[in-house]
């Protein structure tokens, strides 16, 4: 009986700059995971991060390779791509 992970291939994505191990047929959000990265985007400086992990809720949204709010829950990496963590401010209506 085999034990453990097969993992696909190795590759490095670049999240905010950053070198990150993945692997091939991983979601962005499972390679963010295994690597300690939890925050996804943030608004008004509060961290969010993968909630449902299943494409539903959105509060996994990055932008990636300069697309924004991609659901990092259903995307795949590919070798090289670049994830960027969203930076929201929410305005206050005066009342």
């Amino acid at each position: 009986m085999d034990q453990g992970v097969i993992r696909g291939r190795a590759l490095t994505i670049h999240v905010d700059g950053i070198p990150v191990r993945a692997y091939q047929g991983q979601t962005i959000a499972a390679a963010l995971l295994s690597e300690g990265i939890f925050t996804s985007r943030t608004i008004n400086q509060q961290h969010l991060g993968v909630y449902c992990n299943m494409g539903i809720c959105h509060s996994c949204a990055m932008t990636v390779d300069g697309i924004a709010n991609v659901r990092i829950c259903k995307t795949l990496v590919s070798d090289g791509c670049q994830v960027e963590t969203q930076r929201f401010s929410k305005v206050e209506a005066n009342g």
